[in-house]
């Protein structure tokens, strides 16, 4: 068993270098961070502002909260953390149940997945958060 070392302040110390993130998930995470950002816009100012009542007035904030949530989840998978894709597959599902809920589902929203699962392969490339 490996012994842990704590630097003068007694915080643990980093062991090597982290592991450089792949150009791929660089490129899907700042796409779909510009995604979500057209996402949060697109719920205010587009088709689903338009003609709004009753529970369906929720739907942007509620919309701009998955996207909140979304980017939480591309900041993990950025910095390589285990927690970011798994959160992201989490994410993209919540956010299908709330379209459906709504009604304003786009099977075109399905490919979400595509990125979570080349994230979910790169999974044991990222490392655990301590």
């Amino acid at each position: 068993m490996t012994q842990v070392q704590y630097d003068q302040y007694g915080y643990k110390r980093k062991k090597g270098k982290k592991a450089p993130r792949p150009q791929l998930i660089t490129i899907l995470c700042v796409i779909l961070f510009a995604w979500g950002l057209g996402e949060i816009v697109y719920s205010y100012t587009g088709n689903t502002a338009l003609n709004k009542s009753g529970i369906d007035t929720l739907y942007p904030a509620v919309n701009a909260l998955m996207m909140v949530f979304s980017f939480v989840a591309l900041s993990g998978t950025w910095s390589m953390e285990k927690w970011g894709p798994i959160s992201f597959v989490i994410v993209v599902t919540l956010k299908l149940a709330v379209d459906l809920l709504f009604g304003h589902f786009n099977p075109l929203y399905l490919l979400a997945y595509v990125p979570a699962a080349i994230f979910l392969l790169a999974l044991k490339k990222m490392r655990k958060t301590d």
